[in-house]
This record gives C-alpha cells, sequence and structure tokens, in this order.
C-alpha cells in the first residue's frame, strides 16, 4: 500500500471479508442475544406474569433501552484488538489504510448495527403479538408513532448518535473495559458542565435565591419567589437564536466531530 494511498475501493472490500470472517462468530452470537432478550423478557411477562400489552407504548420502553445498552456496548468493543499486543500489531499492520480500517467499524457499529436492531424488533414484536394472541385472542394497538407527535422525539436518534460517536471514540482511547470508562468519562465531563453552570449562573444573578438549584445548563433558570402563602416561578431562557445553534451544533456538529477525533486517533496508535 502507498502511504498516501488513503481508500481503496477494492482493498476496502477486502478488508471487509476479513474483518467479518475473523468476527462473524462473535456478531451472530451478538446478534442472538439481542433477539433473545428483547423477545424473551416480553413472552416472560406475557406467560408468566400473564400481563398482555395493551399497545405498544406499554413495550416501546425495551426498545428504547436495548438500541442504546446494546448499540453503545457493541460499539465500545469496535478496536478491542488493540487491547492486545499481538493482535494490535495484527490489526494496524494489515495492508489497509486506517481510514479503510475505521470506516470498516462505522460501518459495522453504526449502520450495521442500527439495520440488523430495527429488523429485530420488527421480528420480535411480530412474535410477541403472535403469542399473545394465542394465549389471549388480544392484540397490540399501534399508538406510538416513533419520528411523530411528538416531533421532539427524533432527537433520541440525534443523542443514540452522538453516543455512538462519543463511545466510538472512547474505543480508541480505552482498549480494555472501554464502556465503563468511556461511562464515567462523560459522567465526569457533565459533571464539569455542570459545575461551569453553576459558576455562571451564580456570577449574573448572585446568590440571593440559590438559582443554580433551579437551572437547566446553558438554557434555563427558575426563580422561585413570593411569601408564606404564595409563591411564583419565574423562568429566564436563553435567546431563541442561541436555542437554534444549540439545535445545529446537536445535529450536525457534535458527532461528526467525536468521528474525526477518533479516526485521527486511531491513526495515530502505537503498540
Amino acid at each position: 500500500m502507498q502511504p498516501n494511498n488513503v481508500f481503496n475501493v477494492r482493498r476496502m472490500q477486502l478488508y471487509l471479508q476479513k474483518h467479518f470472517t475473523d468476527h462473524y462468530r462473535f456478531y451472530g452470537m451478538g446478534m442472538l442475544a439481542v433477539f433473545g432478550l428483547m423477545t424473551g423478557i416480553a413472552l416472560l411477562t406475557i406467560l408468566v406474569a400473564r400481563e398482555p400489552f395493551r399497545q405498544t407504548s406499554d413495550i416501546v420502553g425495551f426498545y428504547y433501552a436495548g438500541m442504546f445498552f446494546c448499540g453503545l456496548l457493541f460499539t465500545s468493543r469496535a478496536f478491542n484488538e488493540l487491547g492486545s499486543k499481538e493482535k494490535g500489531v495484527d490489526f494496524l499492520m494489515l495492508p489497509a489504510s486506517q481510514f479503510e480500517k475505521f470506516i470498516t467499524l462505522f460501518l459495522v457499529t453504526g449502520i450495521g448495527y442500527l439495520l440488523f436492531y430495527h429488523i429485530s424488533c420488527y421480528l420480535s414484536f411480530k412474535i410477541i403479538e403472535s403469542v399473545q394472541l394465542a394465549a389471549f385472542g388480544r392484540g397490540i394497538v399501534n399508538n406510538y408513532a416513533f419520528l411523530d407527535d411528538p416531533k421532539e422525539k427524533v432527537y433520541i436518534y440525534y443523542g443514540y448518535i452522538i453516543l455512538h460517536a462519543a463511545f466510538l471514540l472512547g474505543a480508541t482511547y480505552f482498549h480494555k473495559y472501554s464502556f465503563i470508562k468511556t461511562v464515567l468519562s462523560i459522567f465526569v465531563l457533565g459533571f464539569a458542565l455542570w459545575l461551569i453552570n453553576c459558576v455562571i449562573v451564580t456570577l449574573i444573578f448572585g446568590f440571593g435565591h440559590d438559582f443554580w438549584k433551579r437551572s437547566v445548563p446553558f438554557l434555563l433558570v427558575s426563580s422561585l419567589e413570593g411569601g408564606p402563602t404564595s409563591w411564583h416561578t419565574t423562568q429566564y431562557l436563553i435567546p431563541e437564536w442561541l436555542q437554534n445553534t444549540y439545535l445545529f451544533i446537536i445535529k450536525f456538529v457534535i458527532a461528526p466531530v467525536l468521528w474525526t477525533i477518533a479516526y485521527f486517533r486511531l491513526k495515530d496508535q502505537e503498540i
């Protein structure tokens, strides 16, 4: 491979084939485990607890919990080979560019996982509904729109994409116990941002009413005022243009920035 040869379609195809040849057992067992958990927990609720599901919203919690937990756990193992010297050398010395290796893991943990997961959810739902019809003669009413009513639900998926990028970045830094270390890193970062927000709110509004206790970081501050028998809340919201800026950053900036950092972090890896 030439040093300046970053991407080649044929080489990418060969690397994808090698990747799936090396990991097909792990991926297969993971797929069966995710499908089995989704279906098994719901069937136990129906057959053992004798609690039929009346509508889709009763089981949508399983869908979101599985998407986040299983998807992020899977992503955290993206560069697990780098945790072993022998496997790490093999990974870095393969005749494929680091960009091709990164794109492969990005496609597998991102698009590949979501595609499989939603197919599994659909099949699982059909099995659950069939078993419930057989056991109770009652179907499941579809009353939940995943991307609509309210439209804000789409931000759940934006949140997942951002977390996927964060855990992919974490996988390039933490080669062992990546999931736990990335969770702790996100918690520490969130706590640091909360402290910064508390300082800013206190400097602006003062210490008088403990504004920092009733604030959404960098978005909203509430003031509780009144006397012994009457209380009212005054809210201070950031300007609309800043809200739109936040939304743009959430939608289009955070995840690409984290993916880019992850790529350059992988590119600089040494064993």
